[in-house]
Parts: C-alpha cells; structure tokens; sequence
C-alpha cells in the first residue's frame, strides 16, 4: 500500500483507496454472522431447532468466502499498481458496492429457503446470484482500464498481462448465471453450488495469477 508521488497529475497513489476498500469489506464480513441468530424452539428442542436453520450457516460460509476471496484478489490486484485515476476509483467502488450489499441476500436466502414458499426460496437464490454478479461484472472493467492506462502498473506489469488477466471475470459470471438457473429448480442446491463455488475459489486462490507463476514478479 502505497502512496507513493506519481508522474502524472490526473493519477494519485493506491493507499487511501484499499485503507478504504479494506474497511467496507471488513465491515461487510462482520456482518454476516449477526444474521444468524438462535431460533425459537419449545424447551429441549434446541437441537433440533439448531439444525432446522442449516440455509443460514450454508448462506454465512459461502459469503464469507466470496468476501475472503475478493478481498485476497483485490489485494493482489493493487499490488501490482503503483498509481490509479478516477475511472478506476468509480470501478473499485461499484466492486465494493456488491461486497455491501452481500448480508442482505444472504439474509433473505437463510430465511425464506428455511420457512418461505418455493416462490419465495427461488426469488431469494436469484437474488443472492444477482448480488454475486454485481460482485464479479466490476473486475473487467477494472482490468480494461489498466489495458489503456499501462502506467499505472508497476513494473513489469504491462498492458498485456492486463489483457491476459482480462478474462478471468468472465467465468465467475457464467458461474452465478448457472447457479441462479438451478435455483429457478431447486433452491436448495443453489444454495450449496454458491457455497461450493466458493470454497473452490478460496482453495485455487493463491494471490498470484498464472503470469505471475511464469515469472512475472
């Protein structure tokens, strides 16, 4: 994190902008787990109570890792910056507004799939997908940016490593966009696709990407 003088004027250093995205997600992160709450039951049906809300810990552990794993990427991401300009800014935002507004659905998918209609469980899913799209749509725009303003790279980072780097929101995209079609079905599966999606997210995320790994440092 850096704010280090930059050689254009229209471009200023990175470190307010990830003390600020830090905040939000933190924020954000901590917040889903007072969705959970212990749920009325008659005296010694605890237990039994307990694990009637299973959509709602399915719901916690999948935001947090979606919100862990933006977190490590947008790390990596401005460690390769040594400047950005405004356009970028107003990209980074819209990123994290998806990231703010994740407890919502995640509350609303641990509700109505435990006690609403199949309606209701459907539109809760489509919305959580919805929010997971918004969450992934910001990073091309972010990596295209970077395309025309090579710059604002350190070095060796240059235009093509952004537009080798590129792509990589696109997947997430198709991803939520099959998640949310299951969930038209079965909202139930949905729910654990985003939970697995995830965790395979947050397993084959190294903070590095595959140019990174050829031997760009």
């Amino acid at each position: 994190m850096s704010d280090e003088p930059v050689p254009n004027g229209t471009l200023s250093g990175t470190a307010r902008v990830e003390a600020f995205s830090d905040g939000v997600m933190a924020i954000a992160i901590t917040l889903l787990i007072l969705e959970i709450r212990v749920p009325p039951h008659e005296p010694g049906h605890l237990l039994e109570a307990l694990g009637h809300i299973w959509p709602a810990y399915v719901a916690y552990l999948a935001s947090f890792m979606t919100i862990g794993v933006i977190w490590m990427n947008h790390h990596s991401f401005f460690g390769r910056l040594r400047s950005i300009d405004h356009a970028l800014r107003w990209w980074n935002l819209m990123l994290l507004l998806g990231v703010s507004i994740i407890p919502f659905p995640t509350a609303v998918v641990a509700d109505y799939i435990t006690h609403g209609t199949h309606r209701d469980a459907v539109t809760a899913v489509t919305l959580y997908g919805i929010v997971g799209v918004m969450m992934t749509v910001p990073w091309a725009p972010m990596w295209f940016r970077l395309i025309k303003r090579p710059e604002m790279f350190r070095p060796p980072y240059d235009a093509e490593f952004a537009r080798r780097e590129s792509w990589r929101a696109w997947p997430g995209i198709l991803v939520y966009a099959v998640c949310i079609g299951i969930g038209l079905v079965a909202p139930e599966v949905a729910l654990v696709l985003f939970l697995l999606v995830s965790v395979f997210y947050g397993i084959t995320n190294r903070g590095r990407t595959s140019a990174d790994q050829s031997g760009v440092e």
